[in-house]
């Protein structure tokens, strides 16, 4: 059981925007909040409103987020929040109908096959035309010719290693994934716990064509690089305080991550360095989506929500708070060289660096790559 002084410092960290929405969802946990606070949060979604309802992880809807929406109308949309999109999913299912959600862009493909969103009209977003050009063609973003998600947030899945222990990896043409192989550090590696960034790494290690959609023959070849990898992890683990404070010690000398770690360890001052893997690491594209139960009467401001999510003062606050890429071109006007360089962003060619990487798509064979991935985890 947590103090109530703990619970007063995560409800203050909420409140002023210092979680990231997985920090947010397992600080829920941590506390014994999840069932109190998911909902309250949500209650408002099934009440009358003259705002749309927002569907979302954790710690969006602080007030900088969507400053250009509590300008015009004076107060917040409603907001409900999920765990995780699995979660968010069932919850849709089951009849729960939002106007607006924000998942990621490997969902927006099921989702519409589901019957969840509809079409979005960019002529509506005033915002839309400085959007980076690279992240409106992202996979799966559009259906034919629908546009089905804009995008507002872009990070990178790669590794955060330890320059002081391993400096034979600083050299850019030494990065690589196979860090995370190296049997040099065995024991001292980390890998996230999930199918989207555990198995997706190895498949792109291991040089699959297409990672989200691989031959019977990639997939085995995959299994047994996650077979070799797993004596040599310290863990697999979905827990970004664990992986950080293990770095921070020293315990951990890789970790697959995201590029907020590097921003928070390197504000920290532990000499760490994250990666461009020369196998490409993997860009992850978040963002908005009109839902099809969305309320003719709201409908406008629904749009003015996506839009005040797509607005540089939003991207300010994103880039400056967690480190991660904004939609924006604008966004990145306030930031010096430096300051992009230490967060994990470039300092020019943003839009070539988000193409380098290799976007999230839709798995194609998921249901089998999970199974896989449980059974090499538990050594089979």
């Amino acid at each position: 059981m947590k103090t109530k002084r703990d619970i007063e410092k995560f409800v203050d960290d909420y409140r002023g925007g210092k979680l990231t929405r997985r920090q947010f969802t397992q600080g829920l946990a941590s506390v014994g909040l999840m069932s109190v606070m998911m909902p309250l949060t949500s209650r408002s979604a099934f009440a009358a409103s003259e705002h749309p309802t927002l569907y979302t992880w954790g710690g969006y809807e602080v007030p900088e987020m969507h400053g250009e929406y509590i300008e015009k109308y004076g107060s917040s949309p409603d907001f409900s929040l999920w765990g995780d999109e699995e979660e968010a999913e069932a919850k849709m299912r089951a009849g729960f109908h939002p106007d607006v959600s924000m998942p990621c862009s490997y969902k927006v493909k099921k989702w519409t096959d589901l019957g969840f969103i509809k079409p979005l009209d960019t002529d509506r977003l005033s915002h839309w035309n400085d959007v980076i050009p690279v992240l409106k063609t992202v996979p799966d973003t559009f259906i034919g010719n629908d546009r089905m998600m804009v995008t507002a947030w872009w990070g990178l899945t790669s590794v955060a290693f330890r320059t002081d222990i391993a400096p034979e990896y600083i050299p850019e043409d030494k990065h690589s994934w196979g860090i995370l192989w190296d049997p040099k550090y065995k024991g001292r590696l980390s890998m996230i716990d999930s199918l989207i960034d555990g198995v997706m790494v190895a498949a792109i290690y291991s040089g699959a064509k297409d990672p989200f959609d691989m031959t019977p023959d990639e997939v085995e070849k995959v299994r047994e690089l996650m077979r070799e990898q797993r004596p040599l992890l310290r863990y697999y683990t979905n827990d970004v305080t664990s992986w950080e404070q293990a770095l921070a010690s020293g315990e951990v000398i890789a970790a697959a991550c995201w590029n907020d770690t590097a921003t928070r360890l390197t504000k920290d001052g532990v000499p760490i360095m994250f990666m461009n893997p020369k196998e490409g690491p993997m860009t992850w594209t978040c963002g908005l989506v009109l839902n099809s139960w969305a309320k003719p009467e709201i409908e406008d401001r629904a749009y003015d929500l996506i839009n005040a999510f797509l607005a540089p003062s939003t991207g300010h606050f994103w880039i400056g708070e967690f480190g991660m890429g904004h939609s924006n071109a604008k966004s990145y006007e306030k930031f010096s060289a430096d300051d992009l360089k230490d967060r994990g962003l470039p300092p020019d060619d943003v839009e070539g660096y988000i193409a380098a990487g290799i976007f999230q798509a839709t798995i194609q064979n998921e249901a089998e790559l999970q199974t896989m991935y449980e059974e090499v985890k538990a050594g089979l």
